[in-house]
Formats: structure tokens, C-alpha cells, sequence
């Protein structure tokens, strides 16, 4: 299946977290959709599905600073989650973001 060439799956390009906008090095802000001449396909596009992603990996999963005495990643999700649970047992959800790489416990 041919991918159609997007701003959000170009190496040029960096998702910006505020507005679901593309920071290209090339063009500046633009939108996910555009696409520029200079356009080069990520080679490790996959989707989040794809990546079998878990809470504990999102950015948004607070995890519990208490010691429970289990080595369990105990927290919450700061965008849906009331009740503590184990992060490493539910898979991401649609508003997943990707903890960045200095932050990954």
C-alpha cells in the first residue's frame, strides 16, 4: 500500500504537542497534511497500534512517587484517570503522547 506523502510522516518534521501542528526545518509551522518539495517519508513509520505502546510510555501517565512496596508502575492518567492503576497492563489510548526519551523510567 503507497503511503500518501504528509508533513507528519516526514523526517523534516516534528509534531508540536499544542495545536496537532508540523514544525518542518524547511517551512516552518504548518499543517499535517502539507507537503513541500523537499519531502523525504520517515523510514520508521508505524502507528501507535503497531507499536503495541502501554500508559506507562505516554507522557500524560503520572506515575505514584510512594512506594507500595511493589515494583509495579502505579499512577494515573493526568487526562482521564481518577483511580491509581498499573500502567504497563492497559494500552495506550487515542490522545497517546510519547514520553521523550530523558524522561523514559
Amino acid at each position: 500500500m503507497k503511503q500518501k506523502k504528509s508533513c507528519s510522516n516526514c523526517i523534516k518534521g516534528a509534531a508540536v504537542l499544542v495545536n496537532n501542528d508540523i514544525l518542518c526545518r524547511e517551512k516552518g509551522i504548518v499543517s499535517q497534511d502539507y507537503v513541500c518539495r523537499k519531502h523525504r517519508f520517515n523510514p520508521e513509520q508505524k502507528s501507535f497500534k503497531e507499536m503495541n505502546y502501554k500508559c506507562i510510555d505516554c507522557l500524560n501517565f503520572i506515575t505514584n512517587s510512594k512506594d507500595n512496596g511493589t515494583q509495579l508502575p502505579i499512577g494515573l492518567c493526568q487526562l482521564f484517570s481518577v483511580r491509581e492503576f498499573n500502567g504497563k497492563e492497559k494500552n495506550a489510548c487515542s490522545k497517546f503522547v510519547k514520553k521523550p526519551v530523558s524522561q523514559v523510567s
